[in-house]
């Protein structure tokens, strides 16, 4: 099922403009195409698009949705998949639901472009997801290495593929649009399309774990493709061949006797869950539930037993721990609601913390939920000593840089304040890494 709606105070202008790229569906690419028939006659997948008056100017979010048949709302797939694979396994509903908010200030361009941005870079791939999910048994395991799978994909907006089909259907949209009274909107939009799709592939693509020597060339392809896609069509093709996909750094391989023993080691390297259970699949070919169960309910367990012994006592400073081994909040949470509840540990897991090369440092409780760079230095900030310019503090699990100086500066970044510091006689900022 297709659903769009709007807030009534969305203004009509911006209505119009997303009713006109809806009504374009025909001209999208052949993947978002497909994804649209596939909702349209599933009655338990459902495409909501929902246009809020909200935020300033135009955003948008996409977010893949399963739940119990018939329920009112849902999960996320990717925390069903940390906290209740279950759910996934079984007969559900599901959504892919976008958002997008064209608040004060929105044009319809830019809420347009925002849709088609949505529809192409992330509700295309997620259809895809719950349409392969669909075609899978119900209560075959290989329905969840497909949301493993989904959550370990590059960042979307680095896919070279989708960004081409995005500016590609803006094109299309333009050129069915000549001579009409949308041409001057589709124009528009094509424009706005090939500047979203270049500023966002270079800007992730530069923060990407993976970047390589080929990054370069892969934002070059893209802006040679949409310069000629502007000048001469939808079809059109770039002047250059297309770079190929990066590929991930390899880990080096661990001599283990069993997959605990493989995890235990990751988890002690601070490997990310979904890296070390998919490393873990490829490498004794067991189902991806019961490598989530051994995670989950074994060595996340084993390794919040070493929290005690190093002073975390407390359920943030706890989770911090866990996060700092590469473990999901969800599942930290779960761990720790299960603390006493679970037999003792079998498998030894060994612990990485303290962070190294870093003091640790942790905001009071009266601190939690109000401190901000721009209200203070923290409590146990002020008591220390040692604290020089450049150097890392490690404060509630984030990471910052201290600045020092001799006395208040007379400009001061905006994300951030110098306060004096009562031991040293200095004044410091810190500054989020």
């Amino acid at each position: 099922m297709l659903k769009f709606s709007g807030q009534p105070a969305v203004p009509k202008n911006v209505q119009t403009s997303l009713q006109s790229l809806v009504d374009n569906a025909h001209l999208l690419s052949p993947q978002l195409r497909d994804a649209l028939t596939f909702v349209r006659t599933h009655e338990s997948v459902h495409l909501l698009i929902e246009v809020l008056d909200s935020g300033t100017g135009a955003h948008g979010n996409t977010g893949t949705f399963v739940g119990l048949p018939g329920a009112p709302a849902g999960t996320l797939a990717e925390e069903a998949f940390l906290s209740g694979p279950a759910l996934l396994l079984g007969r559900h509903d599901a959504a892919v639901k976008v958002t997008v908010e064209a608040g004060p200030g929105a044009s319809p361009v830019e809420a347009s472009t925002t849709l088609l941005h949505e529809l192409e870079l992330h509700a295309a791939p997620a259809a895809l997801l719950l349409q392969r999910l669909s075609r899978t048994p119900e209560g075959d395991d290989a329905r969840l290495g497909l949301v493993l799978d989904r959550m370990r994909r590059a960042d979307e907006h680095t896919d070279l593929d989708r960004q081409e089909q995005y500016v590609r259907s803006a094109a299309r949209i333009h050129a069915a649009a000549a001579g009409g009274g949308t041409a001057e909107w589709a124009a528009a939009l094509l424009r706005r399309a090939g500047q979203d799709a270049t500023e966002q592939f270079a800007a992730y693509e530069a923060k990407s774990k993976d970047v390589d020597a080929s990054s370069p060339a892969r934002v070059e392809w893209l802006i040679a493709l949409i310069t000629r896609i502007s000048q001469t069509g939808p079809d059109a093709v770039a002047d250059r061949p297309k770079p190929g996909p990066r590929q991930a750094r390899a880990r080096a391989a661990v001599q283990a006797l069993d997959a605990a023993g493989l995890i235990a080691r990751r988890l002690t390297e601070r490997v990310g869950m979904l890296d070390v259970v998919d490393e873990a699949r490829a490498a004794f070919g067991l189902p991806v539930g019961r490598l989530l169960d051994l995670y989950c309910r074994q060595l996340v367990p084993a390794l919040l037993a070493h929290a005690p012994g190093h002073g975390l006592t407390d359920v943030v400073q706890q989770l911090v721990f866990l996060n700092h081994h590469g473990v999901p909040d969800l599942v930290a949470l779960d761990a720790l609601d299960a603390v006493g509840t679970t037999a003792p540990p079998t498998v030894a897991v060994a612990s990485s913390w303290p962070p190294a090369g870093m003091p640790v440092f942790w905001l009071s409780d009266g601190e939690r939920g109000s401190w901000t760079q721009l209200t203070g230095l923290p409590e146990a900030v002020q008591r220390a000593g040692g604290i020089e310019h450049g150097s890392l503090l490690y404060l509630d699990g984030k990471v910052y840089r201290a600045a020092v100086s001799a006395t208040r500066p007379a400009q001061e970044p905006r994300s951030t304040r110098f306060f004096p510091h009562p031991v040293s006689g200095s004044y410091v900022a810190l500054l989020k890494q």
